[in-house]
């Protein structure tokens, strides 16, 4: 017998497994609807979110082992939970059932009858949606996660407030902000801290005198003491976080999207630099690390790390391998002229959109059943690879978009729920969560430094710091730096006048940091650098900047 294999929860195991779920959207309503807008977040919930949310909850009221780690940024859960956006939601919903049914009515006359079953397929698709929301989740998907939460499902971590690019921030303290704002609207909506949190695009930076790298000649002069982000984690009592394997082993990170973008292209088209401290180290990914980058005294417990697996990743995420290009699975890209509902399947990988095939739904259940057994073969060898080497039980985990598994990829929520049915009843491989597995005695986690980076294009930060979007950190740092400046003349202004929350300023001041969070948010540059949404992160950009030198000015005149 392996010495590998050992006992938790009285069962024999050889390993554990782990999915990491990150829900994010940048804040979008009252924001433009389509294509760029409301309609973002609507695509999401009709698509991702209820049907992940029906799948756990279907698993769990059969009794099935169900464990999911989600983190929900702050910026999603305050869109989620808004009153407004029921109606925006319900007409949403409307809009493609009207859709579906004038498809179904015009390929009647149109001579495609063969297409018509597929019609009332999308009427009823976004018909069970609005009931669900309506019906069962009331309006408020947050309290249907938070539901899995209180019945032990659900693994709830939180993220940057508006998914702010830490690594890149100007100042610790603006990170501090990005982490104490996303705990108390966490708290808020689940009841509770929590534990972990998703780093927005897994960015991680150690401690080092840091200088930054673009940026007006004033600021980019200056150098900065800036400890590593997992002493502000452990400062806020936040016990793990997510990283790309890379950054543990070294080596290049996999594409978050090569299956969907035809391609990522940067205005600086050279290949990127080598990162330093990326060189490859004989590490096991099935480990959990602690990480330490500091030799001074750390406030709370050093965080743990789950590194993103790149081979089971990559079942997903590889545009030769990933399920999602499977033949019979939905067609992302190809849709119908009159509607924007998908009536076409796959069909191959380099098959033309002219070329695809009627979609047929009676194909999917057996493709999904074969790539969810061939999933858990993959994760059983990762893990016996592990044990055979380490002696010790390992852990594989598997972060991914949220948006990925009924937007991106249809069936996606049906094959996360398939993979959890088979591993119920697997011998080897037990399904955990990240707050599990850090209380998991048998799991080691040893101490090691990361170096700088995420999990973006490359592997560094060159999505949010190429040519296309340093214009933007020339526009952020010295409003950042003026916001710190005023919260300095705030609290000098407290101690003089004893008055805490001194009416008109206190409002005006809370007005101004949500401005800058909203402005630090990494998805204008993200949008930018990938050509998702140019105009709209530019102009999103532009107008949160107007908004903030505004109501930095607003605040000055108060103080005065």
């Amino acid at each position: 017998m392996l010495k590998g294999i050992f006992i938790f929860r009285l069962r024999i195991v050889l390993g554990y497994f782990t999915f990491i779920l990150h829900t994010h959207l940048p804040y979008v309503l009252h924001h433009g609807k389509w294509p760029f807008g409301s309609d973002w977040l609507c695509e999401a919930a009709a698509e991702s979110y209820i049907p992940l949310l029906e799948a756990f909850d279907n698993l769990s009221s059969r009794n099935l082992r169900v464990r999911i780690s989600m983190d929900f940024s702050p910026v999603n859960l305050e869109q989620l939970s808004d009153p407004r956006f029921i109606d925006i939601f319900t007409a949403y919903c409307d809009e493609k059932i009207l859709a579906a049914e004038n498809d179904y009515k015009y390929f009647a006359t149109n001579a495609e009858p063969q297409l018509q079953p597929l019609a009332e397929h999308w009427r009823a698709y976004y018909q069970n949606a609005r009931d669900l929301f309506v019906n069962k989740y009331h309006g408020n998907l947050v309290m249907g996660f938070r539901k899995l939460f209180e019945r032990g499902v659900l693994d709830p971590m939180t993220c940057g407030a508006t998914h702010g690019y830490f690594p890149l921030l100007l100042k610790d303290q603006n990170i501090r902000a990005q982490i104490q704002v996303a705990i108390d609207t966490h708290e808020k909506h689940f009841g509770k801290r929590p534990r972990g949190i998703w780093l927005p695009e897994c960015g991680y930076r150690p401690a080092y005198n840091w200088q930054p790298p673009v940026g007006p000649e004033e600021i980019r002069s200056r150098h900065y003491d800036r400890k590593g982000i997992e002493e502000l984690l452990a400062e806020n009592k936040l016990e793990y976080f997510v990283v790309d394997g890379h950054q543990v082993t070294g080596g290049k990170t996999m594409h978050r999207y090569h299956p969907f973008f035809e391609s990522q292209e940067f205005l600086n088209e050279e290949e990127p630099l080598p990162i330093p401290g990326h060189e490859p180290h004989k590490r096991s990914l099935a480990s959990l690390y602690q990480v330490r980058s500091t030799e001074r005294n750390i406030l709370g417990k050093l965080p743990v790390i789950f590194a993103r697996d790149p081979q089971t990743a990559a079942q997903v995420w590889s545009t030769d391998i990933g399920y999602p290009g499977s033949p019979p699975y939905l067609d992302f890209h190809k849709k119908h002229h009159n509607s924007g509902l998908r009536y076409w399947a796959v069909t191959g990988a380099k098959v033309d959109l002219d070329k695809k095939v009627q979609y047929d739904p009676s194909l999917i259940e057996a493709q999904i059943a074969q790539n969810a057994m061939h999933f858990v073969e993959v994760l059983r060898a990762r893990l016996r690879e592990h044990a055979l080497t380490s002696r010790n039980p390992g852990i594989v985990s598997s972060p991914f978009d949220t948006e990925l598994f009924g937007h991106w990829w249809h069936e996606g929520p049906r094959f996360v729920a398939r993979v959890m049915e088979l591993l119920d009843k697997d011998p080897d491989v037990l399904l955990t969560d990240c707050r599990e597995a850090v209380d998991n005695p048998n799991l080691k986690r040893p101490t090691i430094a990361l170096p700088e980076g995420s999990w973006g294009d490359g592997g560094g930060h060159a999505v949010w710091l190429n040519n296309a979007v340093d214009w933007m950190w020339d526009i952020l740092y010295p409003l950042e730096d003026r916001f710190l400046e005023l919260v300095t003349a705030i609290k000098k202004r407290a101690l003089l006048t004893g008055e805490a929350k001194p009416g008109l300023l206190h409002e005006v001041f809370q007005q101004t940091g949500r401005e800058l969070l909203l402005l630090e948010s990494s998805d204008w540059e993200f949008l930018i650098s990938t050509k998702g949404a140019v105009q709209y992160a530019t102009d999103r950009f532009n107008a949160h900047a107007t908004n903030l030198e505004k109501l930095l000015g607003m605040c000055d005149c108060l103080i005065a």
